[in-house]
């Protein structure tokens, strides 16, 4: 796995608490290039301006406008190649047809986690990324 140093996250949740939680969350884990989102529509506009692309998105996926399932058919549209980790709220049936949504679209899902994630838990799949 690249350094956290090293590695370039887009994280993209409509809750400024959680942005500023998970953002707070990767700089303990070393991670220092970090782009925050506030909903679907601002994460693609993110993604496509980023350059180099990010290496690990992370999403909510119940947002306003241009929700998580869209943020993800983006991506896919994209052929983005780097990992995914999804953020939920909602029950578990939400995240495993997300799990579903990233199979069908070959997208590289790290981890389907609830929220607020625990530290530990976002650390293990970050390291999914090796």
């Amino acid at each position: 796995m690249a350094a956290p140093s090293r590695l370039r996250v887009l994280l993209v949740d409509d809750d400024a608490f959680m942005l500023a939680t998970i953002g707070e969350q990767l700089r303990q884990l070393g991670v220092s290039d970090i782009r925050d989102a506030a909903d679907g529509s601002a994460g693609i506009a993110a993604y496509d301006a980023a350059e180099p692309k990010p290496d690990l998105v992370i999403a909510d996926l119940h947002m306003p406008g241009l929700d998580g399932f869209q943020l993800l058919a983006g991506l896919a549209e994209r052929r983005y190649g780097g990992g995914v980790i999804l953020l939920s709220g909602q029950e578990d049936r939400v995240l495993n047809s997300a799990k579903l949504m990233t199979q069908f679209h070959q997208l590289r899902l790290l981890a389907a986690l609830p929220k607020p994630p625990e530290a530990q838990a976002l650390a293990l799949a970050i390291a999914r990324l090796g």
